[in-house]
């Protein structure tokens, strides 16, 4: 049954956006959850070990995103290096409900989304 995040992706008890910043998350705010986003990367992280809270599958840390330099290719073919921000995704799953190939290929597509799509007319 849809809820009112409209996909009925989430319960209707408790809509998922806006994120708890009052720090006041509760159980019952977790309870039914199969797989959780975390950022860290505002505290200045590299790469999260992030550990799943049973019983859900998986959780998804982004972290710190820095200036480094990339190697590029160019209009016609040759490599430059070139500074650009560059930020680590991790993901911790349970492999006992999610096989390494599905979750490595989740994680090329998000990268892959976050990498190719224009961002400065999205958040326009």
């Amino acid at each position: 049954m849809p809820t009112a995040s409209g996909c009925g992706c989430w319960p209707a008890r408790s809509p998922p956006w806006p994120p708890r910043r009052d720090r006041k998350l509760g159980p019952d705010d977790i309870a039914g959850g199969t797989f959780t986003i975390t950022n860290p990367g505002p505290f200045g992280t590299l790469v999260t070990g992030a550990i799943i809270n049973q019983p859900q599958v998986a959780i998804l840390s982004t972290d710190g995103v820095r200036k480094r330099p990339v190697v590029i290719e160019l209009p016609d073919g040759s490599d430059a290096i070139a500074v650009h921000p560059v930020g680590n995704l991790a993901l911790t799953f349970d492999h006992r409900a999610v096989d390494g190939a599905y979750a490595s290929a989740f994680v090329a597509k998000v990268a892959e989304i976050l990498q190719s799509r224009d961002w400065a007319a999205e958040l326009a």
